[in-house]
């Protein structure tokens, strides 16, 4: 199994061994709300799904983050039908603040650049996250739009901000 260390993660693909803790970080309603895909409550069925699912080739690039050998998170970057990858992160509550997503979505970019040739990367954040705005600021992401999204969690259409890398 493929993994990517940073300073202090790993990134690696989940296994059923790691459904509960899953389930616990992204079942938090504070951690779903911000993730448009992502419904709540976040069931034992929503992570066998998950896990099926990122075995698809359109989800190569999809990780759990590890600090130790504790599941914190998640990061991807997922195939879209025009060729291009939407980066897409999330952190348990407990992890926030301490720049770890950054970390794991700059090791995640890093990779891809090594293994692919000229990617394009997009990536977005729901209006007024902004945590999840300026990871991305960090990692170079231009804002270059707002679309309305449909959230599973919040049942309801919010706005999410567009933004892709290296956009002048």
């Amino acid at each position: 199994m493929k993994e990517i260390k940073t300073k202090r993660l790993i990134l690696r693909k989940p296994d059923n061994s790691n459904k509960r803790d899953l389930i616990n970080q992204i079942g938090n309603i504070k951690v779903s709300k911000s993730l448009s895909r992502v419904p709540y409550p976040y069931t034992m069925d929503h992570a066998t799904e998950w896990l099926k699912i990122i075995t698809q080739r359109t989800h190569k690039y999809n990780y759990s983050i590890f600090l130790n050998l504790t599941l914190i998170g998640g990061v991807s970057l997922i195939l879209q039908d025009d060729g291009s990858y939407e980066l897409g992160y999330w952190l348990g509550e407990n992890f926030w603040g301490n720049g770890y997503a950054t970390e794991a979505a700059k090791g995640l970019l890093n990779d891809i650049f090594k293994n692919e040739k000229n990617p394009k990367i997009t990536s977005g954040y729901l209006q007024g996250n902004i945590a999840s705005a300026n990871v991305l600021s960090k990692l170079g992401f231009k804002k270059t739009g707002e679309v309305k999204e449909y959230s599973l969690s919040l049942d309801k259409s919010v706005t999410l901000v567009k933004t892709k890398l290296g956009v002048e």
